[in-house]
């Protein structure tokens, strides 16, 4: 890799975000991306790493600010970009009936709309030559559907998708993949994961277990090392065997 090349983490700040940023700060340069600069300057005192960190702070719900944006940040700092690590992600969990297209569409803004932007910026002639690793964090529920999370689900569904025909179309030189957890410890699902009733019926799910945001971190190293040099077009499902269970 490098000098000057990064790996660069969307919604870094995220539980999972921040385990994936602990877990590569010791072997990759890091461009980590948030909405709080607060949030970012915080996450960066606390990595211990001698590799350069960089921050970048967009609002990934305004959509036509972020190729300007993301533009400038990277040519201020002739910055090289190899990897591209979406884990930026929003939901509302709400009947369909109940959804508003204000709602619809700033999910969608911030789970996939984003990422395309950002993408077609590092596919610029100035990156596109160091760039070999994109990888979107997707979900579970793109595959077997949940109630409350429609649009959630169906705009993961729709990076799972992408990531097929991206892959075909950035070969040989890009590997694009997704990876799809299932329940996972962080601060939004901690309430849940402390409820006996609904631990035991996750334990009836989920053949070994729920996640730990760790375990996410460990397969996007892998996938952004040598380990995932011959692997693309794939959707990842890292759940516990949650996938195979509800087939049962």
């Amino acid at each position: 890799m490098q000098n000057n090349s990064y790996i660069l983490i969307s919604g870094a700040t995220s539980d999972i975000g921040v385990e994936i940023t602990n877990t590569l700060a010791s072997d990759y340069a890091l461009i980590l991306h948030g909405r709080s600069i607060d949030k970012l300057v915080a996450l960066k005192e606390k990595l211990k790493s001698s590799k350069p960190v960089e921050l970048w702070s967009a609002d990934l719900s305004n959509i036509e600010a972020i190729k300007p944006s993301l533009k400038e940040f990277l040519n201020s700092s002739q910055l090289q970009v190899s990897g591209f690590v979406h884990c930026a992600g929003l939901t509302k969990i709400l009947p369909i009936k109940n959804f508003r297209e204000d709602y619809v569409r700033e999910i969608f803004n911030v789970n996939l709309f984003s990422a395309i932007n950002i993408i077609q910026i590092l596919l610029m002639k100035n990156n596109i030559s160091s760039l070999n690793r994109i990888i979107f964090i997707s979900s579970l529920v793109s595959k077997r559907g949940e109630k409350g999370n429609t649009i959630y689900a169906s705009s993961k569904g729709a990076i799972d998708g992408l990531v097929k025909s991206l892959a075909m179309e950035l070969a040989p030189n890009i590997n694009v993949n997704s990876i799809l957890p299932a329940i996972v410890k962080t601060k939004m699902t901690e309430n849940i994961l402390n409820d006996s009733e609904i631990i035991s019926k996750l334990n009836a799910k989920y053949p070994i277990g729920y996640g730990q945001g760790k375990d996410i971190a460990l397969m996007v190293q892998f996938l952004l090392g040598e380990g995932g040099r011959w692997i693309t077009a794939q959707n990842y499902h890292v759940d516990g065997g949650a996938s195979m269970a509800y087939l049962a």
